[in-house]
């Protein structure tokens, strides 16, 4: 794994230019609705959730994805020292697992939400969630601190769909579900 501070280095060093910039900023971006996702990992001999929003494709030859991550979170320390993690796609009725791997400053064990290794579609290294539409296990290629945040930029490992549940998604500061809407001719 490569991690990178040519990005990082130049954008730590660019603060905010005013406190409006980065609230309006925060405004702004509460207009995104994207899927809900936790990262899971291992904490000692126990699995560890963190809830994000910051996750997406990069491309599919290899298939890639990326995920930010608060840097001082118990889950970015886990990215840096081991290059290895899962992204779980929440579906709608995990709503209240959400909520737990969202508290800040919280413990984050999820022991109880996990499938038993015999209930998983194949052989898996990480904690993979009950009730995930999909999980992807991956490993990161490379890694870069811009501002508060870590970014894992990883190849994909394994991917286990486990259930055809509608998403559970995230925008204007509350969880939100999807509808589908007719196309036009």
């Amino acid at each position: 794994m490569k991690e990178s501070t040519g990005i990082g280095s130049h954008l730590e060093a660019l603060p905010s230019r005013t406190i409006s910039d980065a609230v309006a900023f925060r405004a702004a971006m509460r207009h995104f609705v994207g899927s809900v996702s936790v990262v899971t990992t291992w904490h000692g001999d126990r699995p560890w959730g963190m809830t994000i929003n910051s996750f997406t494709s990069v491309c599919a030859d290899p298939p890639t994805i990326l995920i930010c991550l608060n840097r001082k979170t118990v889950t970015a320390s886990h990215v840096q020292n081991t290059g290895r993690f899962a992204v779980n796609l929440l579906s709608q009725d995990q709503l209240h697992l959400s909520e737990i791997c969202a508290r800040p400053a919280a413990d984050k064990y999820i022991d109880e939400h996990v499938l038993s290794p015999e209930d998983a579609s194949g052989p898996s290294s990480m904690p993979l969630l009950r009730d995930a539409s999909v999980v992807f296990e991956c490993r990161a290629v490379e890694q870069l601190v811009v501002g508060s945040h870590r970014i894992a930029i990883a190849t994909i490992e394994s991917i286990h769909v486990l259930v055809d549940r509608p998403p559970l998604l995230y925008g204007q500061g509350r969880y939100m579900r999807g509808i589908e809407l007719e196309m036009r001719a």
